[in-house]
């Protein structure tokens, strides 16, 4: 794994998590503001066909107290400025359809201005994707391009049995598959599954001395395979 690739995906799973948490905030006046960790995602959900431009502000690092802007501070994706969710304590604007790319730009109480641009790159699973045994080992071959550097793919896999979800990942770059390991496929129920996947692209980031990250993410409409 690409050390740049580890450390976002790291960040990004950290910024995943803290969405099924009780949030502690405070307001970014409170704090220094070269201090403040920024993470941006562009994230298309092809199950709702719906984009999402999303900005996170922490103390410090990716572990930090969320933040809440104060007056005077203010984050936009293009030309719309995002607006505060107090139940996630992260700012977002909603869009139909899929939206490949943008910029965020975050505008600081010292008057800094840090801009960042992401996209999106698609991703879909094969029309003839029907059966998957769980004897032995599957390479689920995508449509969409090949990996390229600072990208990662996810398939969750959710069988009948409780509890037996299931994670496959990859950053190999110029692949064009993943291959789901016998040893999960077989902790997985016989019958009906979910197939969830993600493709990320890493985009550089550019902020304060504290650091972030920014990512776009593309989740292709669910897959349904019998698990024989």
């Amino acid at each position: 794994m690409k050390s740049f690739s580890k450390l976002t995906l790291l960040a990004l799973l950290a910024f995943s998590s803290t969405l099924f948490f009780s949030c502690t905030r405070e307001p970014s006046d409170s704090v220094d503001q070269d201090k403040i960790y920024t993470e941006y995602e562009l994230f298309y959900n092809g199950n709702e066909d719906k984009t999402y431009a999303r900005a996170t502000f922490k103390f410090s690092n990716a572990l930090g107290t969320k933040l809440e802007l104060a007056d005077g501070a203010e984050v936009s994706f293009g030309t719309d400025v995002l607006s505060w969710k107090p139940g996630l304590a992260y700012y977002e604007k909603e869009y139909v359809g899929f939206v490949d790319s943008g910029q965020f730009t975050y505008v600081d109480l010292d008057g800094n201005t840090f801009q960042n641009d992401v996209l999106l790159r698609e991703i879909g699973y094969p029309v003839n994707l029907d059966t998957v045994s769980r004897d032995s080992a599957f390479d689920l071959v995508w449509t969409g391009s090949a990996l390229a550097a600072d990208e990662d793919v996810t398939v969750t896999v959710n069988g009948v049995l409780e509890g037996d979800a299931q994670i496959f990942y990859t950053n190999s770059e110029t692949a064009t598959s993943i291959i789901l390991d016998r040893d999960k496929l077989g902790q997985l129920g016989q019958g009906s599954s979910t197939f969830w996947m993600d493709r990320r692209s890493y985009a550089p980031h550019v902020g304060t001395s504290a650091g972030g990250f920014v990512v776009g993410r593309f989740r292709a409409v669910n897959a349904s395979p019998y698990l024989d």
